[in-house]
């Protein structure tokens, strides 16, 4: 009779509806914030901390409902109110009516949350590629996690990771997603299966690394993406001297359990990292992170260390060379991280490309030759070393990219077209990766059939930077300046370098017609900054004169290497430059006549 009482009172003072709108209301705060955490970028701990506040308002919200009443006056002390004055009644309707509401929006929201977050409303689940189809032999491979105090070992942890996805991007049959693409990921709470449809791939690898005095445990596990499960799994717990052997198991076991079509024996080889020398592998790893990194200059001191440990580490000899070699372009983010003379850093990447050639095995071996072309300013002789490998490496994006950057500076148009459709068809398309196609689509002056493939990714990743970027310039090229618009708007909420929104701003300007305000931004925000963006506000600007003037000094000091990457342009006029113009015609190149920006401001 007690609790019966008890619950009366409880029902009286409205104590059970109070538990229940607060309850339904909680929980679509909850829903609500989950939802938009990764979208609007909050930190990973934000959704736990709402959680617990909710939690801990539960019990504040019954003793107050318990303890007082609402009345016109405010909260007024339950005792102190007569039965005769007591509001509960209304305030009882009051709450039912906000059950009623809360319970309406939680059932509307999980609608829209099931047809729009899941398929498409925030940033991750937005980049789900349901219309491309993926291959069962296809992997992405997240970052290890370091499980060391103060992450002391995360640049070993990233360089191990690295490794051992270029390693199975060396079985020819197996996609695996770009290091830009899974390392996106780092540090970073997302669900596998959510992960895999992103990036467009059947499997994940991810595992761990922790350092003891004179071991390493290493965890890995290869989980299939569709139902989550663990298809290998294993601990490595051994001496740091066997690191080389975890790293070389890891990704044979990975082929094998993928079921790739090579032999186990001739797997093994070519999966070998190329040195026996422990310090100089673990170099080697750092070097790699660091690079990855942006950090080029402790990355070339790592590698410079590892290939004078080793002599005969191929790919330690490369990546030096490779570092010396992003000094020289000037149409991308550098550096500078050698003080020295043009001609020295040629001699560098020569002396350390023949090392690499000297120790390469087969394969490898036709990509260093490449560079080595490349650098001699034979254009032709390394895209034929770079088809050569990618016929037996189809699944290095990095060689696909310069097979189509060459094939633009010798004006092979048609061949990059063709090209562009056939890795198209076999290389694993995600949020990453997408805006170069969009790029090769340009460089390759194939406006026209860009149109289809742009729309559709755009459809399918609308919160990529790059892909929105390419996108835009290749609207305004053929004269969509409307769309364009819409796009640059786009742009604004993407997390975007400063220069490329300038720039951006700037193409839309002279687009509609805003020359001085194309002007303004120019001097405001891209003057004085990197050269090669300086350069293409020039020539929006149909500031031709101002544009040669300002690159022709590395003409004039002979760093004619430095101005090659400038054939990405069709409107860059070099035959203004007579040695690049000779080079060209040695190598039988095809451009044709130069163009003019068609959406330049002063047309």
């Amino acid at each position: 009779m007690h609790l019966n009482k008890i619950f009366e009172e409880l029902k009286r003072r409205n104590v059970i509806k109070v538990a229940t709108a607060y309850a339904v209301t909680g929980w679509l705060i909850i829903q609500v914030v989950t939802a938009v955490e990764e979208p609007l970028n909050l930190p990973g701990w934000f959704d736990t901390a709402i959680i617990v506040l909710v939690l801990i308002g539960l019990p504040v919200a019954l003793i107050i409902a318990w303890a007082f009443e609402l009345t016109p006056d405010g909260l007024v002390k339950t005792e102190e109110v007569s039965p005769d004055q007591s509001k509960t009644g209304n305030t009882g309707k009051r709450i039912n009516k906000l059950i009623i509401t809360s319970l309406s929006l939680l059932i509307v929201f999980l609608l829209v949350e099931r047809v729009f977050f899941a398929s498409g409303g925030n940033i991750e689940d937005a980049e789900k590629t349901p219309a491309l189809q993926i291959s069962d032999k296809s992997i992405a491979v997240l970052p290890f996690d370091d499980f060391n105090a103060g992450g002391e070992q995360e640049y070993f942890a990233d360089g191990l990771t690295e490794e051992i996805l270029n390693s199975l991007a060396k079985t020819p049959d197996l996609l695996v997603a770009s290091r830009t693409s899974s390392f996106q990921y780092k540090d970073r709470n997302i669900d596998i299966m959510r992960i895999a449809d992103t990036l467009g791939v059947a499997h994940i690898l991810e595992g761990s690394v922790r350092e003891s005095t004179d071991k390493y445990r290493i965890t890995a596990q290869l989980i299939r993406a569709s139902d989550g499960f663990h298809l290998w799994s294993e601990n490595y717990d051994r001496p740091k001297t066997d690191i080389i052997d975890i790293q070389e198991d890891i990704a044979f076991q990975i082929a094998t359990a993928l079921e790739t079509a090579m032999d186990p024996e001739a797997l093994k080889d070519m999966l070998a990292v190329g040195t026996t020398s422990i310090e100089a592998y673990r170099l080697y790893l750092e070097g790699t992170s660091l690079l990855y990194g942006l950090k080029q200059a402790q990355a070339y001191q790592r590698f410079e260390e590892a290939r004078k440990l080793d002599p005969s580490f191929a790919a330690a000899h490369y990546q030096s060379a490779n570092v010396i070699l992003g000094d020289l372009s000037l149409t991308t983010m550098n550096t500078q991280v050698l003080d020295h003379t043009y001609e020295e850093k040629l001699r560098m990447i020569d002396d350390r490309m023949s090392a690499a050639i000297a120790k390469a095995g087969e394969v490898e071996k036709l990509l260093y030759l490449s560079t080595q072309a490349y650098t001699n300013l034979e254009i032709r002789r390394s895209l034929d070393y770079l088809l050569e490998y990618y016929e037996k490496r189809p699944s290095d994006f990095g060689s696909a990219y310069n097979i189509i950057d060459r094939m633009t500076f010798l004006g092979e148009y048609d061949q990059a077209r063709e090209f562009n459709k056939r890795i198209q068809k076999n290389a694993l398309i995600n949020n990453v990766n997408v805006g170069q196609f969009v790029a090769f689509y340009f460089w390759a002056d194939d406006e026209e059939n860009a149109d289809p493939f742009m729309q559709q990714m755009l459809d399918q990743f609308p919160y990529s930077e790059l892909l929105s970027y390419q996108s835009h310039r290749m609207m305004l090229w053929r004269g969509e300046f409307e769309r364009a618009r819409e796009t640059r708007n786009l742009i604004r909420g993407l997390e975007i370098q400063e220069e490329s929104m300038a720039l951006t701003e700037l193409r839309q300007a002279c687009a509609e017609g805003r020359d001085e305000e194309a002007y303004r931004i120019y001097e405001d925000r891209i003057t004085g900054n990197d050269v090669a963006v300086e350069w293409i506000a020039l020539k929006t600007l149909s500031m031709d004169e101002e544009a040669e003037a300002l690159i022709r000094p590395i003409y004039d000091s002979g760093q004619l290497l430095s101005l090659v990457t400038w054939l990405y342009y069709r409107y860059f006029d070099y035959t203004r430059f007579p040695e690049l113009l000779r080079i060209l015609e040695s190598e039988q190149h095809k451009r044709g006549p130069i163009i003019q920006i068609p959406f330049r401001c002063g047309r």
